[in-house]
């Protein structure tokens, strides 16, 4: 391989990672601006699952709120086994 090959090549790879660091620049900005997106979901379907909330009550349990098509859950986690403990659906804000 010769000298402008090998120019050729790292200049490539110098391209390509530029490239990938300015789409995660972008990506992260629009995360802090306040861009709610997701991008799995415009690809797979429209649920969506967050945990609103968690908490560790010993070593090997803990209670976690997390809402799932407007329904939140609570529910306790363990070791052994998961319980779900109350489900309510989430009331829409009139406007």
């Amino acid at each position: 391989m010769d000298n402008g090959q090998l120019l050729t090549a790292i200049l490539g790879l110098i391209f390509v990672l530029g490239l990938a660091l300015v789409t995660i620049t972008l990506l992260k900005w629009l995360q802090t601006k306040g861009a709610d997106f997701c991008l799995c979901k415009k690809l797979k379907s429209s649920r969506c699952i967050n945990i609103i909330e968690q908490r560790r009550l010993d070593t090997r349990n803990s209670l976690a709120i997390v809402e799932a098509d407007g329904i939140r859950y609570f529910l306790l986690i363990g070791a052994d086994s998961s319980l779900v403990l109350n489900q309510t659906a989430r009331k829409e804000k009139s406007k």
